[in-house]
């Protein structure tokens, strides 16, 4: 598969009137769309809640999300994720019947949801739509996503026949300001659900919005130069990219690539790049050495980027996103 470019959501979206909308419904519209044949679904409802005992239980569907929500939600209520520790993939974990009736019982169940999707596995869930936040379709403006054009989902159905829509990238809270966005968005609900306990969740809020401005502040720290522009192994890491600004161009390499293909790739993407990237950032863990060879030749500096879809043996989320970002600043101090 081939290297391209991201696809800009005016692009992706722009066949929609925009006085049809008000911009925050036409952010969760044009997003569904663009997803490919999503029927709509009615906004989410408190009317399930209410009149129910509160559980002072809540889900998460990554550990990001989990992080964001028990920074506001603080000691008084037990935001969990469903599948268990050490899960090695959990964006396309399966969940246990235990873990459904976990996310039964919680009073709200945090995920990203339409437009940046990372669990697909909770569509598989009967849970009540009343209780499910989207962060990512709620909490976003148009702006805000990543859709890229060369990994498509090509299928027929309809008048249409076959067609295929833009992949939409999922892992947003590898940009500070997005995390803020969607902590943003999850404080509301959290007030609109715990009235008593509004106080403290804005607390909680300011201090979390404080930390991730640091995060932001840290990045922006970073000295910049045409010559460190970077790209990604993989479009997994393109929140991060953005949110360094600098450079936007992805390869396609989900499993290691072999040499012929890694040249292939590589002779052309660097052909089209302006300015021609030094910096590879791959998720988790670097190449092998005979890939290492090949970037080498290429003039290519590989760098290990955290996805954070678990969290770390030490430290938190936070620590997770300045060590992505050390090692980002380290590698361009070189």
């Amino acid at each position: 598969m081939s290297p391209l470019n991201q696809v800009s959501p005016q692009r992706i979206f722009g066949h929609l009137p925009a006085t049809c909308v008000t911009i925050a419904t036409l952010s969760i519209w044009c997003v569904c769309l663009t997803m490919g044949c999503m029927k709509k679904g009615p906004a989410p409802s408190r009317a399930g809640i209410r009149g129910k005992p509160l559980s002072n239980q809540i889900v998460a569907v990554s550990y990001p999300l989990q992080y964001l929500t028990q920074r506001i939600a603080g000691d008084s209520i037990d935001v969990t994720l469903p599948f268990p520790d050490g899960t090695i993939d959990p964006q396309n974990w399966r969940p246990s019947r235990e873990a459904i009736g976990q996310m039964q019982a919680a009073d709200l169940i945090i995920a990203n949801g339409t437009g940046a999707t990372y669990a697909n596995w909770l569509t598989t869930v009967s849970v009540p739509d009343s209780k499910i936040r989207n962060t990512a379709s709620r909490g976003l403006s148009l702006s805000d996503y990543i859709a890229v054009e060369d990994v498509t989902v090509v299928h027929s159905h309809g008048p249409e026949g076959e067609h295929s829509h833009p992949t939409m990238v999922a892992r947003t809270w590898l940009d500070p300001a997005i995390a803020k966005k969607q902590a943003v968005y999850i404080a509301a609900e959290l007030q609109a659900v715990y009235p008593d306990r509004a106080e403290e969740f804005v607390r909680h809020l300011k201090m979390l919005s404080d930390d991730l401005d640091q995060l932001s502040d840290q990045i922006k720290s970073i000295k910049r130069t045409d010559a460190h522009a970077i790209m990604t192994a993989t479009p997994k890491l393109k929140f991060f990219a953005r949110s360094v600004n600098l450079g936007d161009k992805h390869l396609t390499w989900f499993e290691p690539p072999n040499a012929e293909r890694a040249r292939s790739d590589l002779k052309k993407i660097l052909e089209i790049a302006q300015p021609r990237p030094a910096l590879l950032l791959f998720d988790g863990t670097l190449p092998t050495s005979e890939l290492e060879e090949i970037l080498e030749e290429n003039g290519l500096t590989p760098i290990a980027i955290d996805l954070i879809d678990r969290k770390a043996e030490s430290g938190d989320f936070l620590t997770q996103m300045r060590a992505n970002i050390e090692a980002l600043a380290t590698a361009m101090e070189n």
